[in-house]
């Protein structure tokens, strides 16, 4: 299920969904998605019921990852995430307190984050369990990959 965390009525009806069930939350950019992609967000639903994933809008890939990204658009991504068997539904987060806004809407009881966060303040941890799920360092980010494709193409 996608739904916009803007919109009431969709709000209530993801709260529907979840009623009742151990909610995690988590967010990500999933831009070229990849197998790491789709790992880290089957360890984060061994922890819950149903996993809720924020998709950073193309605005905040941008902001964070430079100007030549994202490489698919937002609509794709968010499209791909909810489409896993392993999340439950997921909306595109405009921005950084979007998170917060969701840990205040859906009331998750855990929020998942990568090794980045664990010196980092995460939004929304006053209220649900922050869970870091530790990287799988021996494989490459979208970063990565895309550094690498770039390299071969210009030697």
């Amino acid at each position: 299920m996608i739904f916009d965390l803007k919109n009431e009525g969709d709000v209530d009806l993801a709260n529907r969904a979840i009623q009742g069930k151990t909610v995690g939350l988590t967010s990500g950019s999933y831009d070229l998605f990849h197998h790491l992609h789709l790992v880290y967000l089957k360890r984060c639903r061994r922890h819950c019921d149903i996993l809720v994933v924020g998709v950073d809008s193309d605005d905040l890939v941008r902001s964070r990852k430079g100007p030549n990204r994202p490489l698919v658009p937002e609509h794709q991504r968010v499209s791909i995430v909810s489409d896993l068997s392993c999340v439950g539904a997921a909306f595109i987060l405009g921005s950084v307190k979007d998170f917060e806004q969701a840990v205040n809407l859906l009331s998750p009881a855990m929020i998942f984050k990568n090794d980045e966060f664990k010196k980092e303040e995460v939004l929304g941890r006053e209220k649900a369990k922050v869970i870091i799920i530790p990287d799988i360092v021996q494989y490459s980010s979208t970063s990565q990959i895309i550094e690498e494709i770039l390299k071969r193409r210009t030697s």
